[in-house]
């Protein structure tokens, strides 16, 4: 079981008074493996700066995100979106699918549909939202509202980046294989210049793989 996330950063990590504001902006990359150093795709960092201060963006202005189903699974497996945004479900696959959520964060069922897309919705409330399918029990998505703007998702090699206005942030990690412990570990950092962390968790984190269970054209 994981009990607990380390950081390994490197740069330096405190608790004080925001830095003065400024419009220059740096990029974040962050590099996170586990415990073997593997890699860990889809694990999400959102950082919110510590005096509050992030552009509030109106759902208009915020494009319609997209978590598809593709092959009898959720794609992408993990998706970010800042708060107030759409997110459509369409169906690619020419077999029906229900989704449906029971998470607090955003509960919603879209009915038996296929080759079309439902029409989105909004999520206005920050948090994970755990998706499903009601028929295919292996079906399982995650949806990561952010109050912040500034977030962003790991790839295959475990690496991500985020461009920010120079200043202190909340550091706050999630991944699917982490959810059923405390969700976020938080760090307050100060990004003065353009800079690398890596993160090292401190146990492994299994390989989330998906499979359609025999069931074919089901």
């Amino acid at each position: 079981m994981i009990t607990r996330i380390t950081f390994l950063v490197l740069v330096s990590i405190f608790s004080g008074v925001a830095l003065a504001d400024t419009n220059e902006t740096i990029t974040i990359t962050f590099q996170i493996d586990d415990d073997n150093r593997t890699p860990v795709s889809d694990a999400v960092i959102i950082l919110t700066p510590t005096d509050g201060d992030y552009p509030e963006v109106s759902v208009d202005n915020l494009p319609t995100a997209v978590m598809n189903q593709i092959d009898k699974q959720f794609a992408p497996h993990v998706l970010v979106v800042q708060k107030n945004t759409e997110i459509a479900f369409p169906n690619a696959d020419n077999l029906f699918h229900h989704v449906y959520s029971f998470s607090p964060t955003k509960q919603f069922e879209l009915k038996l549909y296929k080759e079309f897309t439902a029409e989105p919705l909004l999520f206005e409330q920050s948090g994970i939202v755990d998706i499903g399918c009601n028929i295919h029990d292996w079906m399982l998505g995650y949806i990561v509202v952010s109050d912040s703007p500034y977030f962003l998702k790991t790839d295959n090699d475990g690496t991500g980046q985020v461009t920010v206005p120079k200043g202190e942030y909340e550091m706050q990690l999630w991944h699917p294989a982490l959810s059923y412990v405390e969700a976020f570990d938080d760090k307050v950092a100060s990004f003065t210049t353009s800079q690398t962390m890596s993160v090292s968790l401190d146990e492994t984190v299994p390989e989330q793989q998906g499979f359609d269970d025999g069931f074919g054209d089901y």
